[in-house]
C-alpha cells in the first residue's frame, strides 16, 4: 500500500502549462498511505487569468509530527480571492478509508479542471485519465461525507482569524468550493461561526 501512487494512474500530466491561455496546473503527490506513520500529500495548484491572476491550491494530506497539522485534512488556499488558507480535519478510521478519501479528492478535481475549460478547451481530458476519474463518484461522495463529519466535529480552521464573516460570505459565493465541499457543508461552516 505504501507504494501506491495515484497520480500515475489518474493523471496524464503532472504539469500543464499554456502561456497563450495563461493557465498553469501542477499536480504534486508525496505518496505514502501508511497514515499512522508517514506523510501523504496530493496537491492541485491552478493559476489562470481572469480580470486578475487567480491562484488556487487544493490538497488532501497528512503530515508527521511535529507538523502543526499532523492529522488527515483537506486544505485550500484561495488568497487571490481574499478567502485565504483554511483546512478541514478529517478522521479516517483506517488506511482503506484514507485511500477512498484520496480517490474522492481526485474525483473532485475533475470539477476544478472543468471550470478552466472556458479558458482552454480540452484541459480536463488532457490532464486527467477522465474515464477512470469519472468512475470514482462513490469515493467523491464518501469524501463529501467525511468533510461534513469533520466540520461538525472540529469546525473549519482559517490560518488568518480576522474577517471571518467576510471569508465565510466569499466561501458561499465561490462556485468551485461549493462544488468541491457541497452546499450543505458550506451551510454547516456558516452555522458553526454564528
Amino acid at each position: 500500500m505504501k507504494d501506491l501512487h495515484f497520480s500515475k494512474t489518474y493523471f496524464n500530466k503532472k504539469i500543464f502549462d499554456d502561456p497563450d491561455a495563461k493557465i498553469r496546473v501542477e499536480v504534486n503527490e508525496t505518496p505514502s498511505l501508511d497514515i499512522t506513520q508517514e506523510e501523504y500529500s496530493l496537491r492541485i495548484n491552478t493559476r489562470h487569468e481572469e480580470a486578475k491572476t487567480i491562484q488556487r491550491n487544493y490538497a488532501i494530506e497528512h503530515s508527521l509530527p511535529p507538523s502543526k497539522h499532523d492529522f488527515p485534512h483537506v486544505q485550500f488556499k484561495f488568497h487571490t480571492e481574499e478567502i485565504g488558507q483554511f483546512r478541514i480535519r478529517i478522521d479516517f478510521k483506517e488506511q482503506e478509508e484514507y485511500r477512498k478519501g484520496v480517490l474522492g479528492f481526485i474525483y473532485k478535481t475533475k470539477n476544478i479542471l472543468e471550470y478552466l475549460e472556458k479558458f482552454r478547451e480540452g484541459i480536463t481530458k488532457e490532464i486527467l485519465v477522465l474515464d477512470l476519474v469519472k468512475s470514482l463518484e462513490k469515493e467523491g461522495n464518501f469524501l463529501t461525507q467525511k468533510i461534513q463529519e469533520g466540520i461538525k466535529k472540529y469546525a473549519l480552521e482559517f490560518d488568518e482569524k480576522e474577517k471571518s464573516r467576510d471569508k465565510l460570505k466569499r466561501l458561499e459565493e465561490n462556485k468551485l468550493l461549493l462544488n468541491f465541499m457541497g452546499l450543505e457543508n458550506i451551510k454547516l461552516i456558516e452555522d458553526s461561526y454564528k
